[in-house]
């Protein structure tokens, strides 16, 4: 079995995913950082609520995903999410990397500051 393709694949399935939605544009992906892992990908994102990696890896054994979210600040303060299913991937890094309360009002004081 190639390994190096199987890891490619995992990661552009994963990919494929976050392309059919806009939210994963919110949540400021620095494209530079992805990176390819065994299972999954990683990348560094700089939302309302995290600004630090998102690793992204399948479980084949349980068809689900484990997302990781290291925070800069805080290297060793990981946040671990087990069985998360395809449905809600993004949603469950949304609710972690950006989402919060008073998200309008956020994002309009931030386009603000954008157009300044």
């Amino acid at each position: 079995m190639d390994t190096t393709k199987n890891k490619l694949s995992m990661a552009r399935y994963i990919w494929r995913i976050f392309q059919h939605s806009v939210i994963p544009l919110s949540w400021g992906i620095c494209f530079a950082s992805v990176r390819t892992l065994e299972n999954g990908t990683e990348f560094h994102v700089h939302g309302f609520k995290l600004t630090g990696y998102v690793k992204v890896e399948y479980d084949e054994g349980s068809d689900t995903f484990t997302v990781t979210l290291t925070p800069d600040e805080n290297l060793k303060n990981k946040i671990i999410i087990e069985n998360v299913y395809l449905d809600n991937l993004i949603s469950v890094i949304d609710e972690n990397v950006e989402y919060c309360e008073n998200y309008e009002t956020k994002v309009k004081q931030w386009l603000r500051k954008q157009a300044v």
